[in-house]
């Protein structure tokens, strides 16, 4: 654990098994996705999980985002087992946590215009007069740096990173209070993950909002995280805070993995700059 003296998320000795078919004859196995793991993140803090395909870092995301239950282990929010999560208090934490897929053209429904996409969920929440829920979707596309003229128009107009840009829109239309964004930048041109990148940071000055960072791309890591758990085969061989993982090392795996990675570095350009591509 990561010691907070009142964590905002806590995830506690989780596991995620998987039972596997053998052959005929033969007794099935199960594969440990996640093995074991915990971790806790604070108010306005970035907490990345990093590792290579296969390592179980999404399936986590996907037992926060209560999409899947943990084989054992619990996961708290505000200090409360989200296991025990049904009716209204399911609704409110399906609002106060919301994510960023990897893929923007897997994640929007291809015949449903943005204004539509982006209303859902604050009619689905009742958030606002549906007189008000027009105004609040501009807002949204000004924020991640696109304009009215987004409102009409279907998915398929738009390139990868204005669809990502309508995604993070999606995700922050709730006021969430936590975003969990699994490998939101690898579908992307390099120039258009800086682009995101900054976004992703504009949107942490001016909010309170935490973020859990799901990647493989340790220069996006060191770029935007606070703290970094580093997986392999279920497990977290090594949690530190960023630059001192980054600088020091201790695990074998961490140091194969630094040693491995193409050094990059994101320019710090102003949010919205060659925004419509």
């Amino acid at each position: 654990m990561s010691g907070y003296g009142d964590p905002f998320l806590a995830v506690d000795s989780i596991k995620k098994h998987f039972p596997v078919k053998g052959g005929y004859g033969t007794t099935g196995k199960l594969l440990k996705a996640v093995d074991g793991i915990s971790f806790e993140v604070g108010k306005d803090h970035v907490f990345a999980i990093v590792g290579e395909s296969g390592c179980g870092k999404s399936t986590v995301a996907r037992m926060i985002l209560k999409l899947l239950r943990p084989t054992e282990g619990a996961i708290f929010f505000k200090g409360e087992n989200i296991a025990d999560f049904n009716g209204a208090r399911l609704k409110q934490f399906r609002r106060s946590v919301q994510v960023v897929f990897q893929d923007p053209f897997a994640s929007l429904n291809p015949r449903i215009r943005i204004i539509d996409t982006l209303s859902e969920p604050l009619k689905i929440h009742n958030i606002l007069p549906k007189n008000d829920i027009k105004s609040r979707v501009i807002q949204l596309l000004e924020q991640v740096g696109l304009t009215r003229d987004a409102l009409s128009r279907y998915p398929h107009e738009f390139s990868g990173g204005q669809r990502q840009r309508i995604c993070i829109a999606r995700a922050l239309a709730l006021s969430p209070e936590l975003i969990i964004a699994d490998e939101p930048l690898s579908a992307l041109d390099v120039s258009i993950q800086a682009q995101i990148l900054n976004l992703f940071q504009e949107i942490r000055k001016t909010s309170a909002i935490s973020f859990i960072l799901i990647s493989h791309d340790l220069n996006v890591v060191r770029y935007f995280s606070d703290e970094v758990a580093v997986m392999n085969l279920g497990k977290i061989v090594e949690q530190a805070k960023t630059e001192d993982l980054f600088q020091s090392p201790g695990h074998p795996y961490t140091k194969l993995l630094l040693s491995s990675a193409p050094r990059l570095k994101y320019a710090k350009s102003r949010v919205g700059e060659s925004g419509n591509r």
